[in-house]
């Protein structure tokens, strides 16, 4: 009985192990090791990695609270790593007011804050 219980652990350990890294998506970046595409840095990133972190105001139902922000070189862009989605924020003038479609990204005295439909959901 003991050698059953030790086979069937050791076997979901070796499967548990073996999964991770094996989620690759179809720019390469491995999900399960924390890995998203960003599409300003043309490269692989984990969020808990990036410089600029915003944490969610109402963590219901998430098993992320934590999102970052990429800018471009000439910060004309702004890339919001969200948990399951990354969205590219554009300025059109010298405002610090990135926008698309519903989201707003912009400065605060701490760093930045991002809404959707003018309530504030990351800071």
């Amino acid at each position: 009985m003991k050698k059953g219980i030790l086979s069937v652990a050791i076997f979901l350990c070796a499967f548990t192990f073996a999964q991770t890294g094996s989620d690759r998506d179809s720019h390469g970046c491995i999900g399960s090791a924390g890995y998203t595409y960003s599409k300003i840095k043309k490269n692989c990133v984990r969020v808990f990695e990036q410089e600029i972190k915003i944490n969610q105001l109402n963590p219901k139902n998430s098993s992320s609270s934590m999102a970052a922000i990429i800018f471009s070189e000439n910060k004309r862009k702004a890339e919001v790593l969200l948990p399951g989605e990354n969205i590219i924020l554009r300025k059109k003038c010298r405002k610090d007011i990135w926008k698309k479609g519903k989201y707003i990204l912009t400065p605060t005295e701490t760093g930045y804050k991002l809404e959707k439909d003018k309530i504030t959901i990351y800071q």
